[in-house]
């Protein structure tokens, strides 16, 4: 079986389960980028060559961080709980003088750094669903929608046209045509996205013209994304993040356009709304 035949069944079944969850309800998307959280988190200390007592650290507190985002996007806490974190930070530091770990401000740098990059956007996700202040299935939908249709659409178009390099040094296979392929791509599908009836009933703030921005964030700070976390794996000297997503990879290769993709368009949508 050829690795495009792989890939493509591989895709079906995990979009099947991504958008299952995300009709399913806030809790049910919770539980499943919880799931994407602890194993992406394990890559990423993986990958950057933390400690393992660091690693699990890192993991677990990550995990905690998390559960503590769900618990504001379901009003249960809200933002200003976050002032709480800081004694927590402080302590943690604090306890390095009983230890006297070598390298300790790197192996800190690393787990802080996991924080951002894979926990925070990950833990985004249910909040970002919440925005117009009831749940909705479509925000994250169209969201994932225009991202793999950014990706398809930069690798067909990059296999069939590609002739200048985009980014040859991080990822070589990458080219402009594609990168322009996936973007047109990605912007009919918001076009499209944003005449369907239903999402025009649960998101009236979002205009034809907000839907095709947000689409043009996705294919932007999608392919960012990509080539971020490709050079995060040259730099460990690995091809692959992980082994979880059979043709894909690790859960960060297939999250690595959301990663950083999805707090630009938060950000956006959450201005959206306050105006």
């Amino acid at each position: 079986m050829s690795n495009l035949v792989v890939r493509s069944l591989t895709g079906l079944i995990f979009g099947g389960l991504m958008i299952g969850a995300f009709f399913w309800g806030p809790t049910a998307t919770a539980l499943l980028f919880f799931l994407w959280t602890f194993v992406g988190s394990y890559e990423f200390y993986q990958l950057t060559g933390a400690s393992p007592h660091r690693a699990w650290w890192g993991i677990g507190l990550g995990a905690g961080l998390y559960i503590f985002f769900f618990l504001i996007s379901v009003d249960i806490l809200n933002f200003s709980h976050l002032v709480y974190l800081l004694p927590v930070m402080v302590l943690l530091l604090s306890m390095e003088l009983i230890v006297l770990r070598p390298h300790f401000a790197l192996d800190f740098a690393r787990v802080l750094m996991g924080w951002v990059y894979v926990v925070l956007p990950m833990a985004l996700i249910t909040t970002f669903s919440f925005i117009p202040g009831i749940y909705t299935p479509w925000l994250p939908l169209g969201f994932f929608l225009f991202l793999w249709i950014n990706d398809s659409g930069a690798y067909f178009v990059g296999r069939a046209f590609g002739r200048h390099k985009l980014f040859e040094r991080v990822s070589p296979k990458k080219t402009w045509e594609g990168m322009i392929g996936g973007t047109i791509a990605t912007l009919v599908a918001a076009y499209f996205f944003s005449k369907i009836s239903l999402v025009k009933q649960d998101l009236v703030m979002l205009s034809t013209v907000h839907w095709l921005i947000i689409g043009l964030l996705v294919a932007v700070f999608g392919t960012l994304g990509d080539l971020v976390e490709s050079h995060l794996k040259r730099t460990a000297n690995v091809k692959d993040s992980g082994i979880l997503i059979p043709g894909h990879g690790g859960v960060l290769d297939r999250f690595d356009g959301y990663l950083l993709a999805l707090p630009m368009v938060y950000t956006f949508v959450y201005l959206i709304h306050q105006i």
